[in-house]
């Protein structure tokens, strides 16, 4: 650290003049002058000094070139103090520092308090051009970090107005990087392209800072378009910009940027050091921000390796520190990893009600629709195993009224027929057997019709050259889910080296009995059209127990292969084979009674129900169990 004195207890305008000439270059070196333990360590109650700015100049040389100090935080707290003491223009950059140090280290929240504040003291009223373009600036910072990105790009239009007719060229700069931004975040790549192309930024009025930060929106915006080589250009020229900025916190981000890249590009090895630079810096500091990143894109990494199964532990930290903190938004915000991490997140149960809200809110769209995943905000879901329910918005939907029987119907049908391209002269012969030509035309458009209305979504059903399709994306189906988890299990099984402890297997399973609570459309499973998928699913239902209880066998985990052949039997009570593979589980543990009690009762069902006699085999075991008595 360089030990140039400043002369604290002359003109403080000094240390604010080197302070501010050095940010506007971006050049975070240039503030080491500024913090030498004497300045540091100076009382600012001398009445040699002027308090208010010897405290804005402290916190902002320490928040951007050694966020680690350990008296951040308390020039932080005096410069808010003294914040109503500055003149407008230089109260405002003060906001906006405060409000990237609350958000940085886990209190994005005060921001309301502060705009709050600056508002009481009437300075959006104020008529001079470069106060209200600063005004701007922070309201737009913190919509940002909302994620607000809609009422964000609003006020970025207004204060581009209002820069426009002054020609307040100098703001340009600034004004675009924030346009492209919040452009990114409402996922608008025509009007980001737009505003892009309009930009002509110039990097010198940004300084280093400001040119690693727009070399990051370039990163995404390749990203974006899975441009991978544009995208690993800018995002190494934003981190060599950011290195020679020497601000650690910004730093960080970028290098966190870069990471992504090199994960979307499958090169782990490259991505490797660059977080371990993050991560040293979030320890570091003690960001909270940072240490959620970090987390998130541990997590991450571990899901773009495809090692197997994903470490909670990440996955829990960095959405409880979200939750914590209120984080919903960040500089490098990517659709792409944090639709996958959601979707991690709400399959293990972590932070649903936080993890949907963000869903929602951010608008995340995965690029197939997580069938699988219950927890999902799904628009529309249906349970259809053992009973029929219907959530709309996550509120049930009774079809007690004459007016939505008719409904209810189609959608039963159409589920039961596999629900995607369904011919409705398929759905019309089940529902309107008798009627025939145009009357059975007409009674679907119109049963379609209130069906929709019942759904509250025109969208949810798509009818294509009279073909009726639910849309994946907004209609869950318990039973799609099932088969989709069904269908992973069997990858497992057939492969299982991949597996070696059966964990991913005995997690799969949990979550398809979870999804199993009985037969397609339970008390309605009489009706001819519904007994095709429901004997379907019983029948995987029944293999899957017995594949996994037979894995189980083999890992010899009796206790475990027991519980699965009494689930089997739950399911079918006459499958003799389950009997079978019950009694040499017990014999395993060697609970011979128990083995006994098995073969009495497959003797008992199989006698009552078909009047048959247990099988060769069974009676071996038998016979086996009464010479070991």
């Amino acid at each position: 650290m360089i030990e140039t004195a400043i002369p604290i207890d002359g003109n403080s305008a000094i240390l604010a003049e080197m302070v501010e000439g050095a940010l506007a270059r971006g050049d975070c070196a240039m503030l080491d002058p500024c913090i030498t333990d004497a300045v540091c360590e100076h009382s600012i109650s001398s009445a040699a000094v002027s308090p208010q700015h010897i405290a804005a100049s402290m916190f902002s040389a320490l928040f951007f070139r050694l966020p680690h100090h350990p008296q951040l935080a308390a020039w932080a707290e005096r410069a808010r103090d003294g914040l109503d003491t500055l003149q407008q223009p230089e109260r405002l950059i003060l906001a906006r520092r405060l409000l990237r140090y609350d958000i940085f280290f886990g209190r994005p929240a005060r921001g309301a308090l502060l705009i709050d504040r600056l508002q009481a003291q009437g300075i959006e009223n104020s008529p001079l051009p470069a106060v209200q373009i600063q005004w701007g600036l922070l309201q737009s910072m913190y919509q940002d970090a909302l994620g607000a990105h809609a009422e964000c790009l609003e006020t970025i239009h207004k204060v581009q107005e209002i820069a426009s007719c002054q020609s307040a060229q100098s703001w340009s700069s600034a004004l675009h990087v924030m346009e492209i931004n919040a452009y990114l975040g409402l996922g608008d790549m025509e009007g980001l392209r737009r505003a892009w192309e309009a930009a002509r930024v110039n990097p010198v009025r940004l300084g280093f800072l400001g040119t690693a930060y727009l070399h990051q929106l370039a990163t995404q915006m390749a990203l974006a378009d899975d441009n991978l080589p544009l995208a690993l250009e800018q995002a190494e020229a934003a981190l060599s910009v950011a290195t020679r900025a020497g601000a650690p916190l910004f730093q960080a981000l970028v290098c966190l940027s870069a990471v992504e890249v090199h994960l979307e590009r499958g090169v782990p090895e490259a991505a490797e050091p660059v977080l371990r630079q993050a991560q040293d810096i979030a320890y570091a500091t003690g960001s909270a921000q940072l240490a959620c990143l970090c987390a998130f894109m541990r997590t991450y990494y571990v899901l773009k390796l495809r090692t197997g199964t994903i470490p909670e532990g990440d996955l829990r930290l960095g959405f409880g520190l979200a939750h914590r903190h209120g984080y919903r938004n960040f500089s490098w915000w990517s659709p792409r990893m944090m639709t996958a991490l959601c979707i991690k997140a709400l399959e293990q149960g972590v932070h649903v009600e936080y993890v949907q809200g963000l869903v929602n809110a951010r608008r995340l769209v995965p690029m197939a629709p997580p069938v699988h995943v219950e927890h999902w905000p799904w628009p529309v879901k249906v349970y259809t195993l053992g009973r029929f329910t219907l959530l709309v918005g996550n509120q049930p939907v009774h079809g007690k009224r004459k007016a939505q029987h008719k409904p209810l119907e189609l959608f039963k049908t159409l589920i039961a027929q596999g629900g995607r391209d369904i011919g409705e002269e398929s759905l019309t012969s089940v529902l309107w057997p008798d009627a025939e030509g145009d009357a059975a035309r007409t009674a679907f458009d119109t049963t379609l019709h209130r069906l929709r209305k019942l759904l509250g979504n025109a969208q949810a059903l798509i009818l294509c050259d009279r073909k009726l399709s639910l849309d994946p994306c907004i209609c869950w189906v318990d039973s799609w889910a099932f088969e989709r988890l069904l269908s992973e299990a069997e990858t497992i099984l057939a492969n299982p080296a991949a597996d070696p402890a059966g964990d991913a297997l005995a997690q799969l399973t949990q979550r398809v009995q979870a999804l199993y609570h009985g037969p397609f459309l339970g008390k309605e499973s009489d009706a001819a059209w519904a007994v095709s998928l429901r004997e379907r699913l019983r029948s995987r239902f029944l293999r899957h127990i017995v594949s996994v209880a037979a894995r189980c066998q083999q890992l010899h985990r009796w206790e475990q292969a027991i519980e699965y052949y009494r689930k089997g039997l739950e399911v079918d009570d006459l499958a003799e084979q389950l009997y079978q593979n019950l009694i040499l589980c017990h014999l395993r543990l060697g609970q011979r009674s128990e083995a006994l009690s098995v073969y009495r009762q497959c003797r008992f069902m199989l006698s009552v129900v078909l009047g048959i006699s247990p099988g060769p085999a069974t009676e071996a075991l038998y016979q086996q169990l009464r010479i070991n008595r």
